[in-house]
């Protein structure tokens, strides 16, 4: 059985900007390992979150280039991502819809719930037809 890593946010960032060099070089070497199977990587689904902050508010990345990176993540032999399918899902409402990553979360997370209503002030939401909202 190969050992089953957890992963943190800068692993990725490392990997996707190279920047400092010497931590990027020890992340693809890292993730190599993985691919290869050395290693099984888990990958919480807060991480993926903070991965889309950070690679939007410090790096400036459009949300195309985003999940173009999310789904390398997704697609790596050895991953395991919590809450994969709502991810995705996510991960095509953020990009479909242009709303934050967190709302397109919480509407794919509610419907793996069962749970079709929403209270929300954020006006993000009116952008999801298969959620009925509650907007004071």
């Amino acid at each position: 059985m190969k050992n089953r890593v957890y992963a943190d946010t800068n692993l990725f960032i490392r990997f996707f900007t190279g920047d400092p060099d010497n931590q990027a070089q020890e992340s693809r070497k890292f993730l190599n390992q993985v691919s290869r199977g050395k290693y099984g990587l888990f990958i919480c689904d807060l991480i993926i979150a903070e991965i889309i902050y950070v690679l939007e508010s410090i790096y400036h990345l459009d949300r195309n280039a985003v999940v173009e990176k999310i789904l390398a993540i997704a697609e790596t032999d050895n991953t395991i991502i919590e809450n994969r399918q709502v991810i995705l899902r996510a991960l095509d409402l953020y990009e479909e819809k242009n709303i934050d990553f967190i709302d397109a979360y919480l509407a794919s997370h509610s419907v793996k719930n069962n749970c079709d209503t929403i209270f929300t002030f954020d006006r993000d939401f009116k952008k999801i037809d298969f959620i009925k909202k509650i907007i004071p």
